[in-house]
């Protein structure tokens, strides 16, 4: 068993107020038995790193230390490598000099005859609160099932050869409230630690982050707006001009940091409050990130959060407009090695998705992306190296198929264009191959959406071998218009694919999806995927001047027409405006008012005019009509 990091919180919150030199330098001189009255030959700085190291060395990728005590300065408890020969040596020396004897330019150190009443002073009427400092010196500790608090206190004075007049002038035994639970099985990791003391200086944030919060105020159409996403997939739904790109886009920033093409502005409203942009990311270990962003008017731009201390994980955003952008946490690091400018992000427009985006720079140039035409086939017919990607395209186009009746299957790459001396990738049609280049417009849009997603993965891969470091875990992906330039039956599938398409690429992926749409026959066909515990349909309507966002109970509703006239599309019948009209003129002509044969007769003929000759309103109106007269 070992203590628990719930406990180690506990402690480190009563280890905070006590000076440095009574959790490093006091046990420095204590496992080294320095003489009492007298002086010994005795390396403080050597005797001191090793305590360091031991103890205090709690990020890896960090040459320094983490100091659990009274920090000499508020912004950060780590310090620097040098610290122990350094500050701590240099508080040693003078702060406590009254305890010690050290002749100057020496390496001789001694306690003073009285050093456990000048102790006692420098504690300030307080003591060193034993059971908590084990707790941070002996995290590592491995105690047995059962183990009693005192166990950790002894090993303490043990370890150090604390004499029992120490023990009784400058420590409190006593055992405070413990965490529950205050032991666990597995000792506590960096990873653990790092997140409950927070990032060493120059640490890379921790990466894999979703959406938790976004927050706007008196930015875009509505003055105050709050998304609060769930941890899988994400409707958003709502009339036109009512925000749901705006928002798409507002989340691309808050993951990345990044705007696409511009940035939002705030509203051009008297009496609003000032601007601001807040939002949270979230790890699936825990670690979460707060920031807040105030729109600077000289500037035209948004403050830049700083110190992120974790980064989005990979994420994939499909534009209302067809254009794909791409954000790679892997490029964070990559970067850091090019003396160039390369953003971590791509935008792919329909030309450079096809085609390929290119950096020139002085030194060199940079192919960011090879493009779908040059990439498809080097997959298809460059052998073993490409078959993983090759497999992923191939699945992905087949996951996305309208049906299985017409899948989409690649063809044989082959010369199409007489002046383009590349081979072009083909898709097999019940009338032929194609090159992708002619294919609908609704085939284009799968064949971009499982190609991004394909290359954005491999991608990632390639660069986290660079930097040597683990794939991600987590995808982010956002589609505009789920539905954009798809025939009903492939609307039925859509987003049940994209679930399902993500694990293609590793079944490890943990996506979170965020889907603007406008289709019923989307909201249909999620009816059968869709989790409350982890889905959420969102809602965009206008109340009055403003725009209000509601997450709405997910309701099975069967039929897409049922979907129209519920509150996500909100029309009033599932008809033309003309039939919409005609029907509920009719409805109040038979709910109240005095009806005449002569109205009945007129609405009945607009009635004739707009609906079809089976229409299920015929009924009910024939029954009331022929009560006036009116015989069909």
């Amino acid at each position: 068993m070992y203590v628990s990091i719930a406990q180690i919180e506990q402690s480190l919150s009563r280890l905070e107020g006590l000076h440095p030199f009574f959790g490093m330098s006091f046990l420095v001189f204590k496992k080294a038995e320095i003489p009492v009255g007298e002086t010994t030959e005795f390396v403080f700085a050597r005797a001191a790193a090793e305590l360091l190291d031991t103890y205090y060395k709690a990020s890896t990728g960090y040459d320094g230390y983490y100091n659990p005590f009274q920090p000499s300065s508020v912004k950060s408890r780590w310090v620097a490598p040098g610290y122990y020969h350094q500050s701590l040596q240099r508080i040693t020396t003078d702060t406590f000099a009254d305890v010690t004897t050290h002749p100057k330019g020496s390496s001789e150190w001694g306690w003073r005859d009285d050093y456990v009443e000048g102790l006692r002073r420098h504690l300030e009427g307080g003591l060193i609160p034993a059971f908590d400092l084990a707790v941070w010196l002996f995290r590592q500790y491995d105690l047995h099932a059962g183990a009693a608090p005192d166990e950790l206190i002894g090993q303490l004075f043990l370890n150090f050869q604390i004499l029992p007049e120490e023990r009784d002038e400058l420590f409190d035994v006593s055992i405070p409230d413990l965490a529950k639970p205050w032991l666990m099985k597995h000792p506590v990791n960096e990873r653990q630690l790092v997140r409950l003391i927070g990032h060493p200086p120059g640490a890379t944030p921790e990466e894999g982050a979703a959406l938790e919060r976004l927050e706007l105020n008196a930015v875009g159409p509505a003055s105050h707006l709050t998304y609060e996403p769930s941890e899988r997939l994400n409707i958003i739904t709502g009339d036109n001009s009512l925000g749901k790109t705006f928002l798409l886009e507002c989340i691309w920033w808050a993951l990345t940091g990044e705007w696409l093409q511009r940035p939002a502005y705030p509203r051009q409203k008297n009496g609003l409050p000032k601007a601001s942009i807040r939002f949270s990311i979230k790890t699936a270990e825990g670690t979460d990130h707060k920031a807040v962003s105030h729109f600077d008017r000289k500037e035209a731009t948004w403050t830049i959060p700083q110190n992120r201390k974790v980064l989005a994980g990979l994420v994939i955003y499909g534009r209302h407009d067809g254009s794909f952008a791409v954000w790679d946490p892997a490029k964070v690091q990559a970067k850091k090695n090019v003396p160039v400018k390369i953003p971590t992000w791509i935008l792919l427009d329909k030309q450079s998705l096809w085609d390929g985006v290119r950096v020139n720079t002085p030194q060199t140039e940079y192919w960011l992306c090879n493009g779908l035409l040059r990439d498809w086939v080097q997959w298809q017919v460059g052998g073993t190296r490409y078959e993983d990607q090759f497999s992923a395209l191939r699945t992905c186009l087949d996951r996305l198929s309208p049906s299985q009746a017409e899948p989409l299957v690649p063809g044989e790459p082959s010369r199409w264009f007489p002046l383009d001396s590349r081979e072009t990738p083909t898709l097999k049609m019940p009338y032929g191959e194609i090159p992708v280049q002619l294919a609908s417009a609704g085939v284009q849009r799968i064949v971009s959406v499982a190609y991004v997603l394909v290359w954005a993965w491999f991608e990632h891969l390639a660069a986290c071998a660079v930097v040597q470091k683990s794939p991600q875990r987590r995808v982010v992906l956002l589609i505009d218009e789920v539905e954009a330039h798809l025939h009903p039956k492939w609307q039925r599938v859509i987003v049940p694919a994209l679930t399902d398409v993500v694990n293609v690429l590793s079944t490890e992926i943990t996506p979170q999806i965020h889907l603007a749409t406008h289709s019923p026959m989307v909201m249909a066909s999620v009816e059968t995927i869709f989790n409350a515990k982890t889905d959420n349909l969102h809602h965009l309507s206008l109340a009055g001047a403003d725009v209000q966002m509601k997450e709405l109970p997910f309701v099975k509703r069967g039929t897409a027409d049922q979907w129209l006239i519920s509150n996500v599309f909100e029309l009033r019948q599932a008809r033309s405006v003309d039939a919409e009209r005609d029907i509920e003129a009719a409805k109040a002509l038979q709910m109240g008012g005095e009806p005449t044969p002569q109205n009945v007769t007129e609405v009945n003929a607009r009635l004739l005019a707009t609906l079809a000759p089976d229409d299920e309103f015929w009924p009910r109106w024939r029954f009331f009509a022929k009560q006036y007269g009116l015989e069909q």
